[in-house]
């Protein structure tokens, strides 16, 4: 059994991973914070039973601060002392465990000159050792900020590793990668083995495993031989409830509803080129300029799929939860006046319950609802009925709550799940529209509906675009002379808040911050939402995560680019997928895909998305074990920039124990939108954020990067980042009789690469994709 203490960092699950599949064995993963102080004699005795030896693995912070390591101070004091008693156990640092066991020798751990983040530098052992068998180089990925001289190591370190770093002409920087002690097994590596990138990662993991059981035999024989005996009952508590995949406090699981269900399922034949949009338009003007549906439209590849749903008014549930009031959830009927249902929950995980309690209500097996359908389609339809909605930046982890100001009159509404029993589908790749209902048994007013739904359809026909305005600018000047006022971040400000970030990056408290801004547009009340979405998507920026939702107390108009998560059937198993877009450039007539690549596959732009890439394999990992990274830093084209784009999949075991809710529960909030580790960039994020003085007390970033999308009643999802997007708060505390506020954020990730005038540019190319709409 191997002990992983975490320090909060955001790679440690793939670590626990790399350790499990090279040596076969179990992995407990504690953080350094788990136990208290008067409790970590007790928890080093139950190692010493229990443990075959530790790794200490990489996180943000300095080894000199006792909050940033927490327990391993002590341990590798206790170890060190404990030579002549015997009390050993053997170690393996990775990154802050390497400079930790460096540091408790008496080096000092300082700053690097030239830091790197998710960078690629070939590692050269110094010699045949316990954790190298040969001297060969190979390559691996680092991310420190921190280093350790390797010229002026204390007496009980030896150099085991180096890198090489050009610094003019012929001479080349020697930086230590790897040590170990010269009279214990401690032993430690700077650079980080478990990286998709990294070489000879399981190599490493081996080589330590097996010196590890030498010093075992030779040292710990009495101890260990009585661990072989040991039942599992008899473990400590806490080695069982943080063992790797045993996820005990996730009980989110789905059974097949056990009443039968009533499903009306129709292909459509509609006249050729006609849209999601052309569709939605014509419901619009025929309920006399009211939205009463909700759209995720796929307007440009990779996206496959539009969803049109059509809540029942006074009869299809909606879901509102507000952080601003986090113990309660409200129930409401959609476009009713009565009066919400208070519901009770527990924080944060309480709401996570609720919601997969609602959801576990409504499933439905995929092959159950097929059976019923007897001309089905010639690809898996993606959905049947259940939610859509979307999920508020601060519904995500790590968010200090206390600090947030609301946005609004009254709470913010930060989740709005609508339940749609009634949808059209269309099919991008087929051209194949498709009509569904779906209800209980005993209740056939799906099938009124669908019939008077395809007698409307027969009347539909494409937008005359002459009818869609150029820009909501002169939709806002159609009358009264009314005019658009801009609100914008302060670039004086942001300049400001870059070096905030540039510190926290060289003093190792994150590898890359994603600093994000808000702009406000006010525009006269009676602009409506949805002419605003036909001119953003027929006009300036169709994109594959396209949607459109108006509640009651929030409307988002979105051009998302970027696929968060989706968990989607594939044969018999469930296939999670993540496509995290890192480094954008403007897509202008001079710059064609080579130029794209060219500017996008450079060590700034590449080590921004390994970084993220490495962070969501992490989360995957939390729900299984089969992670690949399907496509790493490719090149897309979309209509105003390129991109760079990874894809990240993950298999969901059989029997499954987790949902796609699990994943997108402890997946949020988005990696892309955070930087990494997560947890410490959250917090770090929320205090620089609030510089800007159009930006809500708190950093509060309210709809922006959140999630928005589905859950159909199969437990197939599909998430987008909300990016590249407007939203509005009816009730926001900025509007006026006259006037309404909608609001748009922007950003980028920040490293130790960037430059200001660079970052600023980026974050205004990505503001003009969605606000070019309104000039």
């Amino acid at each position: 059994m191997i002990l992983l203490i975490d320090s909060y960092d955001s790679f440690s699950n793939n670590l626990a991973r790399l350790i499990k599949e090279s040596t076969g064995k179990e992995v407990i993963i504690i953080q350094n914070d788990s136990f208290a102080p008067e409790e970590y004699e007790q928890f080093f005795q139950e190692c010493e039973r229990f443990i075959e030896y530790v790794v200490i693995g990489p996180g943000p912070g300095h080894p000199g601060k006792k909050e940033d390591v927490g327990i391993i101070h002590w341990l590798i004091n206790k170890i060190a002392s404990g030579g002549a008693s015997g009390e050993v156990i053997p170690v393996l640092g990775i990154c802050l465990g390497f400079q930790s066991i460096c540091h408790e020798f008496g080096n000092e751990v300082a700053r690097l000159a030239n830091v790197k983040h998710g960078q690629i530098y070939k590692i050269h052992p110094t010699e045949q050792c316990g954790i190298y068998q040969d001297t060969a180089p190979f390559e691996s990925v680092r991310y420190h900020s921190l280093y350790v001289d390797g010229e002026t190591l204390s007496r009980e370190i030896r150099p085991l590793a180096y890198c090489y770093e050009e610094v003019g002409g012929a001479e080349k920087l020697r930086v230590l990668m790897a040590v170990g002690h010269r009279d214990l097994p401690l032993y430690g590596v700077q650079y980080h083995p478990e990286s998709v990138c990294s070489q000879r990662g399981s190599e490493l993991i081996k080589n330590f495993d097996k010196l590890a059981s030498g010093f075992n035999k030779g040292n710990r024989n009495v101890r260990m031989r009585a661990n072989d005996q040991e039942g599992h009952e008899e473990r400590p508590a806490w080695m069982q409830t943080h063992a790797i995949n045993d996820h005990s406090q996730v009980q989110n699981g789905f059974h097949a509803k056990s009443n039968d269900v009533h499903i009306s399922f129709q292909k459509l034949n509609l006249p050729n080129g006609i849209t999601p949009v052309d569709v939605c338009d014509y419901f619009y003007r025929l309920s006399k300029e009211e939205a009463d549906f909700i759209l995720l439209n796929s307007a440009s590849t990779p996206g496959e799929w539009s969803i049109i749903g059509f809540p029942t008014k006074g009869k299809s549930t909606i879901i509102t939860h507000s952080v601003d009031e986090m113990n309660h959830v409200y129930l409401s009927k959609y476009q009713s006046r009565e009066k919400p249902q208070k519901v009770a929950v527990s924080g944060r995980e309480g709401l996570w319950s609720f919601i997969a309690q609602e959801m576990r209500r409504k499933y439905i097996p995929r092959e159950a609802i097929v059976k019923k359908i007897s001309e089905y389609h010639s690809r898996e339809i993606p959905f049947f009925g259940g939610y859509l909605g979307l999920i508020s930046y601060e519904e995500g982890q790590h968010i200090k709550y206390e600090s947030l100001e609301s946005m609004c009159t009254g709470t913010t509404p930060d989740l709005k799940l609508v339940e749609v029993d009634r949808s059209l589908v269309f099919d991008h790749v087929t051209k194949d529209w498709f009509i569904i209902s779906i209800c209980d048994k005993d209740d056939h007013g799906g099938d009124d509906w669908l019939s008077q739904t395809v007698e409307k359809l027969k009347n539909v026909s494409q937008i005359d675009m002459d009818s869609v305005s150029l820009s909501v600018r002169q939709l806002a000047t159609c009358k009264d002379g009314a005019e658009i006022r801009f609100e914008l971040p302060s670039q004086d400000i942001y300049k400001k808040q870059f070096e905030q970030c540039q510190e926290f990056l060289h003093s190792g408290d994150s590898y890359e911050l994603c600093l994000t801004t808000q702009s406000k547009i006010f525009l006269p009340a009676y602009v409506k939402a949805w002419e605003i979405y036909k001119v953003l998507t027929l006009r300036k920026n169709p994109s594959p995560f396209s949607c459109f939702m108006s509640f009651d107390d929030c409307c988002l108009v979105s051009s998302s680019p970027e696929r968060f998560l989706s968990c989607k059937d594939q044969g018999s198993n469930k296939v999670v997928e993540l496509r995290p877009i890192k480094g954008t450039v403007r897509n202008t007539p001079d710059v064609d895909m080579a130029r794209a690549t060219q500017i996008l596959k450079t060590p700034k732009e590449m080590g921004e998305n390994l970084m993220i890439v490495d962070l969501i394999r992490h989360d995957l990992h939390q729900f299984s074990d089969n992670v690949t990274v399907a496509k790493l830093m490719s090149v897309e084209e979309y209509k105003t920039v390129f991109q760079l784009v990874s894809v990240i999949r993950g298999v969901l075991p059989n029997p499954r124990r987790f949902q796609g809710i699990d994943l997108l529960q402890r997946s949020l909030p988005p990696g892309s939108m955070t930087g990494a580790p997560k947890k410490r960039s959250v917090e770090l994020l929320q205090s620089i954020e609030s510089l800007q003085k159009n930006v809500s007390s708190g950093g509060r970033r309210g709809i922006y990067s959140g999630v928005v999308g589905y859950w159909s009643v199969t437990d197939d999802s599909d998430w987008s980042v909300i990016i590249r997007s407007v939203f509005h708060y009816k009730n926001d505390s900025e509007n006026s009789e006259t006037m309404s506020l909608w609001r748009i954020g922007a950003g980028g990730a920040i490293t130790v690469l960037s430059d200001v005038e660079g970052e600023w540019d980026e974050m205004n190319l990505k503001l003009t994709s969605a606000l070019q709409a309104f000039d």
